[in-house]
């Protein structure tokens, strides 16, 4: 309510009295969208004016004192400096409140929730504004800031409330104050309140669920009442962030828990149910005794074949490579089979440290309900922004699952070359947007598995993406193995060549990153 035109008009009537024919001398930005301005009242002492423009909060107050940054500060209102001020009103029933100046130039705080700015006004010309993002405001004319309200009896209770243009809190006190009325009953009582507010004499701040607001009568939640309009916005300003800043740093990281803990449980699933495949698989070992049983009825030359599996008892299809004779295929599979019990401990592995990581996620969730100072919270932020940093330092690259493989982009030139020449393996498949600049993408390689289509779709339609053609409808991607991909002799950073390629056409397209190995 501290920008509701009840507010705005009482706060302009108590500026037309101090900064009569006070002198601006200085206007500056301490911080993004924010703004101070600093007078020389006639009797020679400071009058400062703040004005705080951010979305989520703001205020126009007195403060006693500021203080300015000793670099990197953006001067404001140059033109006027040195000038007296001859009249300083708000708008009829408007959230404004406008600063008049010897030569009819004019400051405006134009205190309109998320559209709210400051700007300088010569002839009802706008020549200056501080939230340069709002570009309707040089547009900005001094005939629209005067409405008129009057309330009726055929008016619903919202349709008297619209105008007003009050936050809820305030709308939901006007609607008991009104419940159970209706027509010219109805319209009385609003006009009521209306006056009460616009005369109100003292203000009040509320502490509710550590959310404070500012409003003009008495609750059991009051935690600060005074008559000096002043002193209650000063007051209030400090109480918005001592509470109301440290509620919505608990609520994001809040959000930022309760998504680890969700991607971890993902992660957990996802890998649990990969290792239950691998588990239900026949071993590599006894396929390549199976083979080795079937020497004197073999077939050269065959993808496939049906072979007796006497460990179950029952035929069996068994994939073949064309090119390699059954000693040299069963010969694979006895390596391979020697690393199977490592890989499923290292599953194994993983998915316990996730479980051990969602336990202190969910942990640190119940604790965080019962955070009530900032050093409590600081340190559980501290926790997180570390743990994040060691992210971003083990792994380098925006990283991707699609049907169970993993897909690495880099993220610019140098991180490109890494990946390509450090972190690429010769069997992985490399893909690039053809003939344009972009991300190195590749595809890991899984051994004894080829590249399915939908995966090399995916990998390509990043490759697309993470190009100068990503706005295009279609985009052509090379790709090709990664031991086919050279270095150019004396080329830029992450310039590379390929000895043979495929092209796919596909449409540039992300998509999010894999949950628990995200890099943010």
């Amino acid at each position: 309510m501290q920008s509701s035109f009840f507010i705005l008009h009482a706060l302009a009537e108590q500026f037309q009295k101090d900064l009569h024919q006070a002198k601006l001398t200085e206007a500056f930005a301490p911080q993004a969208d924010e703004i101070c301005l600093v007078f020389q009242k006639t009797d020679a002492t400071p009058f400062y004016i703040k004005v705080l423009l951010k979305d989520m909060f703001q205020c126009v107050f007195a403060p006693e004192e500021i203080s300015k940054p000793k670099q990197n500060v953006h001067p404001y209102f140059t033109d006027i400096y040195g000038l007296s001020v001859i009249a300083v009103y708000a708008g009829r029933n408007d959230r404004s409140v406008v600063i008049e100046f010897m030569d009819g130039s004019c400051i405006v705080f134009k205190m309109y929730a998320t559209r709210s700015n400051v700007l300088l006004l010569s002839k009802n010309n706008v020549t200056e504004i501080v939230r340069k993002v709002h570009t309707r405001d040089w547009d900005f004319s001094l005939d629209t800031i005067d409405k008129d309200i009057q309330f009726y009896p055929e008016q619903s209770v919202e349709e008297m409330l619209k105008p007003m243009y009050l936050p809820a809190m305030v709308n939901e006190y006007l609607k008991e104050q009104v419940a159970g009325l209706a027509g010219a009953e109805c319209a009385k009582k609003m006009q009521g309140l209306y006056n009460r507010f616009a005369t109100a004499e003292e203000y009040y701040i509320q502490l509710k669920d550590q959310q404070v607001s500012f409003c003009l009568w008495p609750t059991e939640y009051t935690i600060f009442s005074s008559t000096d309009l002043y002193e209650t916005l000063s007051k209030f300003v400090q109480f918005y962030f001592r509470y109301n800043l440290f509620q919505e740093r608990k609520i994001k990281l809040k959000s930022l828990l309760q998504k680890k803990a969700e991607g971890a449980e993902k992660y957990i699933k996802k890998t649990s149910e990969q290792l239950l495949l691998l588990y239900d698989l026949i071993p590599p070992n006894e396929i390549a005794d199976v083979i080795m049983a079937n020497l004197h009825d073999w077939k050269e030359g065959v993808k496939e074949r049906e072979l007796f599996d006497f460990y179950r008892n029952k035929t069996i299809v068994v994939q073949l490579k064309e090119k390699l004779s059954p000693q040299k295929m069963a010969e694979q599979l006895y390596k391979k089979s020697k690393n199977r019990h490592k890989q499923f401990k290292q599953l194994e592995v993983i998915v316990e440290e996730r479980k051990l990581k969602q336990e202190g996620y969910k942990a640190d969730l119940a604790s965080l309900d019962s955070i009530s100072d900032y050093k409590q919270l600081q340190a559980l932020e501290l926790k997180y922004q570390k743990e994040e940093k060691a992210v971003d330092e083990i792994f380098p690259f925006k990283r991707y699952q699609v049907n169970g493989f993993e897909i690495w982009v880099g993220r610019n030139a140098s991180n490109n070359e890494l990946l390509t020449l450090k972190y690429a393996h010769k069997d992985d498949l490399w893909l690039h947007a053809r003939n344009v600049p972009g991300s190195h993408v590749v595809i890991k390689y899984q051994s004894g598995k080829s590249f399915p289509q939908d995966v090399i779709e995916k990998a390509a339609a990043l490759a697309a993406y993470y190009s100068t053609l990503k706005n295009d409808s279609l985009c052509p991607v090379s790709y090709t193995q990664k031991k086919f991909v050279r270095k150019f002799k004396g080329g830029a950073i992450g310039s590379m060549k390929m000895e043979r390629e495929d092209v796919i056409m596909v449409v540039p397209q992300d998509m999010k990153e894999a949950e628990g190995l995200k890099r943010k």
